[in-house]
């Protein structure tokens, strides 16, 4: 199984912006959990298979354009079944300075 390619475009005290390309069916993000709240941005669309941390799994669908958001603690691995490349923008939404702890 091929690695997606994250490529971080912005990260200071506000935000975090990744943009992640799935250059073929089977690339996958890898397990990982989500640190803050995040909104995803999908420039072409597509199709994934969301994998939770105990195994169970769920179909995606993206549409381009569309974004939605998602939760920080969200534990999961993203694999690519677009039967194409696909890229979404990822945008993690961190504490504001002036936010108390």
């Amino acid at each position: 199984m091929a690695t997606a390619l994250g490529s971080i475009s912005t990260d200071n005290e506000q935000v975090r912006v990744t943009t992640w390309t799935f250059a073929a069916d089977g690339d996958a993000t890898g397990r990982h959990r989500h640190e803050f709240d995040y909104v995803v941005v999908p420039v072409t669309g597509g199709t994934f298979r969301v994998t939770g941390p105990d195994g169970s799994e769920r179909e995606l669908a993206q549409t381009a354009g569309v974004a939605y958001a998602g939760a920080a603690g969200t534990t999961h691995d993203v694999t690519n079944i677009s039967g194409c490349a696909a890229v979404f923008v990822e945008v993690e939404l961190k504490e504001h300075p002036s936010d108390p702890p």
